[in-house]
């Protein structure tokens, strides 16, 4: 965690250095995608297993239990509802996070919009057939994931950016919409230096998962030409892979420890400065000269307002990272509020 004390700090880490002048061991930019968060204490982990601050229930389940109507009870979807202090399990998981799906895309459906999922997935999901495909999540269901993860729907994906840019405008755009000027909270900017592990999730297929009792990690880049959003955003997601076997306390954990976790378990120390790392599936690889996994950035709230409006004079601002009428006029709207932040 690398806590930064002025914009000039943030200026620094885009060029590549530490805020007291040490040289990055890696180029950010090229080998790290990028998730900014709004919120200091929202770890890296999926809305679907997220837990609610207030209440301590997954936040999966305000669309579960407001949401199964009569219309929508079946055998498939029975029990699901959400109980204090239960005991979560992967198949429970998987009917919670299948549901919301069918509803997203049954109510897509109804207002005419393209879903891009496969004839057998959506046979899938109208049929309401949803017998636990033996590890989740399954490939056949990562392009609708993503898209509904786009939209802010709970799934069991992490939405990242090629475009630190792009994840620095979602960490900080929050301003506008906090009332008192002294008070505004800090952000978070997290770089995943990702590139050998992106080797590592190639080898999850169903013969790797049948033959390990791990996790696996997988990288997911949606195909772009399908939502305008998306390639403008440069998104990519990440899922983990779990058996019912391999699904446990640590599964709810946020995804930098979980990756540390993996790397100590295969992982071991070459000398002070490097780490020899063995993941099944791919080429042996070293972290070398004190290079890091995961870099996690906290912007203080006093500079949200002058790093938005850096981005906006920068070209990423609504009209481009959301194309379209919406995209023009909250952009309009938007920076009428950023010029009144910064006169308060």
């Amino acid at each position: 965690m690398i806590e930064l004390e002025s914009e000039e700090e943030l200026n620094k880490v885009k060029d590549g250095f530490y805020p007291d002048g040490r040289k990055f061991p890696i180029n950010l930019k090229k080998h790290c995608i990028f998730r900014g968060v709004s919120d200091v204490d929202h770890e890296l982990i999926p809305k679907a297993l997220r837990k609610n601050k207030e209440n301590g229930e997954y936040e999966i389940c305000d669309y579960i239990n407001s949401s199964i109507f009569d219309d929508y009870r079946s055998t498939t979807f029975q029990n699901i509802e959400c109980q204090k202090n239960e005991e979560l399990s992967l198949k429970l998981q998987y009917k919670r996070e299948f549901f919301v799906l069918f509803r997203f895309l049954d109510w897509a459906d109804k207002s005419g919009l393209k879903i891009p999922v496969s004839t057998s997935v959506r046979k899938l999901l109208h049929s309401h057939i949803n017998h636990f495909p033996g590890y989740w999540p399954k490939s056949e269901f990562y392009e609708v994931i993503s898209l509904a993860q786009h939209y802010e729907l709970p799934t069991c994906a992490l939405d990242w950016s090629y475009d630190y840019k792009v994840a620095l405008y979602f960490a900080v755009k929050n301003v506008l919409k906090e009332k008192d000027k002294d008070e505004k909270s800090n952000c978070v900017l997290w770089a995943f230096n990702y590139k050998n592990f992106e080797k590592y999730s190639t080898f999850v297929v169903e013969e790797g998962l049948k033959s390990q009792n791990k996790s696996q990690l997988r990288f997911y880049r949606p195909k772009y030409y399908n939502n305008p959003n998306l390639k403008a955003q440069k998104g990519l997601f990440t899922f983990l892979i779990n058996k019912p076997e391999t699904f446990n306390e640590h599964s709810l954990e946020s995804l930098d420890n979980m990756v540390l976790h993996m790397v100590q378990e295969s992982g071991f120390k070459k000398n002070n400065s490097e780490i020899e790392v063995r993941l099944c599936g791919i080429k042996n690889f070293t972290l070398k000269n004190n290079e890091k996994i995961f870099y996690k950035f906290i912007i203080p709230g006093e500079y949200k307002s002058k790093i938005l409006k850096k981005l906006y004079l920068d070209g990423y601002s609504e009209e481009y990272l959301f194309p379209g009428y919406k995209g023009v006029a909250d952009a309009m709207k938007n920076r009428i509020a950023l010029e009144k932040v910064d006169n308060e």
